[in-house]
């Protein structure tokens, strides 16, 4: 454990290794985020990702600028549970709208790239597809 909390593995974002991330795409449109993925597994490329429901809040750490602690999370998705992040969100909610959100801390961390998290109600894995 951290002061950032703790990290529950969900999965990771390919099926098999992946050798390498040819680019990650970060997009928050309306109530929803959407991570995309281009990668290399046994000499073909899949694009895939993840994709977030509800989204509170979301912040990106450069590859230069992440520990360990982010790196842990390599092409896996975990949540980070008793997360001060989400603490400090839920504080800042108003009162009339307090305790209508269910916040959770998801975080990756793509080779190359860095660590995404988001603060989201829910999350989807998007399909997997090969890239010509």
């Amino acid at each position: 454990m951290t002061d950032d909390g703790i990290k529950r593995v969900i999965g990771p974002l390919s099926l098999g290794p992946s050798a390498y991330t040819e680019k990650s795409v970060f997009t928050h449109r309306g109530g929803g985020a959407e991570l995309r993925c281009t990668y290399e597994r046994d000499g073909s490329m899949y694009s895939g990702g993840l994709q977030f429901s509800r989204v509170r809040a979301y912040r990106f750490r450069a590859e230069s600028h992440c520990t360990v602690w982010h790196i842990d999370a390599y092409d896996t998705l975990v949540e980070i549970e008793r997360s001060a992040w989400v603490a400090e969100l839920h504080a800042a909610e108003p009162v009339d709208i307090r305790d209508q959100w269910t916040i959770r801390h998801f975080m990756i961390y793509i080779d190359s790239a860095g660590a995404y998290e988001v603060a989201a109600e829910g999350y989807e894995w998007l399909p997997e597809g090969t890239v010509s």
